[in-house]
């Protein structure tokens, strides 16, 4: 991987009012690489994604993208600065079609006069693009299905698909295995692994550690709004994961020392 990180965070914050949802969390990810974002409900993962992605504005830090400091005044800056999000609510319009969905609110129009006149959209156009784009996912769907009668997985590849067109260089996922079947969850975790393969770099919201240690390359815990550290995925434990998440501080040697000093006390 690069050295050079194409997201950085440097002592981010951000208040409401009286009370810290994130304080001074700094975190890297590199080029083409999928970091696990965990934490226990109230953690502070999706203010932190939301203030990535330009929904929300930081109270003190920095976002540095590819090195340059960064600020985005709305979610449009962010994605012209290639960040896409796929939200946990998906935000499908489940009576249209997959094509028409891929292209929410980007419709293709035609390209002779009536179209530039009348911006009549080129439905064959988007069944293609859509197609294509699906392919990047490689999830088989039919893009003139309606949307509603997909399955849990095959509308979180919808999304993404749709999240694609943009071409972003990375791509913000927000617990896309929630309530999702075995299968489901076994189709969107190859989707990230194909989409790594392609390189889009990953920053991947969930609770569930098991999963994020299956296909992350590094995870970083939050506790309370506070960063608790990073580790590699296959280097640490469900045991570490779950005790960082429940407010232990980023020192194994401490947790030693402790083990250490409960051992020899046993001995005496």
């Amino acid at each position: 991987m690069s050295s050079e990180k194409i997201i950085r965070t440097e002592s981010l914050s951000k208040n409401f009012g009286n009370i810290k949802a994130i304080s001074d969390v700094s975190i890297d990810v590199e080029p083409g690489e999928v970091l696990a974002l965990v934490g226990d409900n109230g953690a502070g993962k999706s203010t932190l994604i939301k203030m990535l992605c330009g929904v929300l504005q930081p109270t003190g830090g920095d976002i540095i993208i590819s090195g340059e400091r960064t600020e985005f005044a709305d979610y449009n800056e962010a994605r012209q600065a290639g960040i896409e999000t796929v939200y946990q609510d998906l935000a499908l319009a489940q009576a249209q079609s997959v094509a028409s969905n891929v292209f929410l609110g980007h419709e293709a129009v035609r390209d002779d006069i009536l179209g530039r006149l009348f911006g009549i959209v080129d439905e064959e156009r988007m069944i293609i693009e859509a197609e294509q784009a699906l392919e990047r996912v490689n999830i088989p769907i039919d893009p003139k299905a309606k949307v509603r009668n997909l399955s849990g997985g095959q509308q979180q590849a919808v999304a993404i698909a749709r999240a694609l067109q943009s071409d972003p260089d990375i791509l913000i996922m927000d617990e896309p295995t929630s309530a999702l079947s075995i299968e489901g969850v076994r189709n969107v975790l190859n989707v990230v692994d194909n989409l790594r393969s392609q390189g889009i770099t990953i920053l991947l919201i969930s609770h569930n550690i098991r999963q994020v240690q299956a296909i992350a390359d590094r995870i970083s815990i939050l506790a309370q709004g506070q960063l608790m550290g990073t580790r590699e995925a296959d280097q640490t434990d469900r045991e570490e994961i779950v005790s960082m998440m429940m407010g232990a501080k980023d020192d194994v040697e401490q947790l030693d020392m402790l083990q250490d000093t409960e051992s020899d006390g046993e001995a005496a």
